[in-house]
């Protein structure tokens, strides 16, 4: 296992800005876009010099990250960035492509006005970024999507559970859709979605959203 060497890519603050969560936000950032790879140590010593503070708060950063299942402790070396196994992503999206197209069929009932032409804008965006070639703004584009179906169902349990998914699919999805051609067919699938939510057919936005999730769960089992 390597290290993770390079600290310049983590935030750095002054002391009395350098409170656990804050740590905890860049670490998570660093590892979920892809900066600190699975495998790399996260050495106490060395983060408490990278970001100017002292090892309490590095340690409780680390807590949380391990909590979240980002991170892992090994024996004699400490924390770790956790690798994800195909079988988990399997499992995550089996769970996630039920839960999400429950929430996109109820999304169909409780959207309001407000909520369709906010995912219009989002998919609008997602157009503009595909055409522009910027993959990293379409993913931040593309979580938004989904997003807004989660929250838009205004179901707190399904909000509660889809969360507990959403670090480790986020870590993925950074490896797929770089994937040539992929943000292409993603975008297609969208306005798939897109059109069913404003059609309020909420059967085709359910089987819509979870053959696109299925779809996803194939391309991140094929880029591993």
């Amino acid at each position: 296992m390597s290290r993770m060497k390079n600290n310049s890519l983590l935030l750095s603050f002054d002391n009395h800005e350098a409170l656990p969560d804050k740590i905890y936000s860049s670490l998570e950032e660093a590892i979920l876009e892809g900066k600190v790879k699975p495998g790399d140590r996260l050495i106490e010593d060395e983060l408490s010099r990278g970001f100017g503070v002292s090892r309490g708060p590095i340690r409780e950063a680390l807590r949380l990250l391990e909590k979240d299942g980002l991170v892992k402790r090994v024996p004699r070396k400490g924390a770790v960035v956790e690798w994800i196994s195909k079988d988990d992503i399997s499992e995550m999206f089996e769970v996630r492509s039920v839960l999400e197209g429950l929430a996109a069929r109820i999304f169909c009932s409780r959207a309001t006005d407000e909520d369709l032409c906010r995912l219009e804008e989002i998919y609008q965006e997602m157009e503009a970024e595909v055409e522009k070639k910027n993959t990293l703004k379409y993913r931040r584009l593309n979580r938004e999507f989904h997003n807004m179906i989660i929250r838009g169902s205004r179901n707190k349990k399904i909000l509660e559970i889809a969360e507990k998914f959403e670090k480790q699919i986020r870590w993925f999805q950074k490896m797929a859709l770089s994937s040539t051609g992929r943000p292409e067919i993603s975008l297609k699938e969208h306005k798939i979605i897109l059109d069913a939510f404003l059609r309020k057919q909420p059967e085709d936005a359910e089987r819509e959203v979870r053959k696109h999730l299925e779809h996803a769960s194939t391309m991140f089992e094929s880029v591993m």
